[in-house]
């Protein structure tokens, strides 16, 4: 029972956070932003969003900083759209999983 609650918030936050930095002023910094996956603590206290982009102006890193920066204002925004008392803790991560299997289908390729 718990773990579908997490499951529910998990995929709630996702969806969320995709849609809130795609209609804010956030858009200009992230260029086409997408969430991946999103992991919640069973404390619901903190989240790690993993997140991938294309097009952005600013590299991983710096998008990284930029939103661990910002995130005070997705949380607050989801504070009005989510039916949870209390939003998590918002930690953002650069998802590089595409990059690698790229990486690897172009050495597979290679053989």
């Amino acid at each position: 029972m718990e773990k579908d609650r997490i499951v529910r918030i998990n995929d709630n936050l996702k969806k969320e956070i995709a849609i809130y930095v795609q209609n804010s002023n956030l858009r200009d910094q992230c260029g086409f932003f997408s969430v991946n996956y999103v992991d919640t603590s069973r404390d619901l206290s903190q989240a790690k969003v993993y997140f991938s982009t294309i097009q952005a102006p600013l590299t991983e890193k710096e998008l990284v900083i930029f939103l661990n920066e910002n995130s005070w204002k997705i949380r607050k925004a989801l504070s009005n759209l989510l039916p949870i008392k209390r939003v998590p803790t918002l930690k953002f991560y650069y998802d590089d999983h595409l990059e690698k299997v790229r990486n690897l289908d172009d050495l597979i390729k290679d053989i």
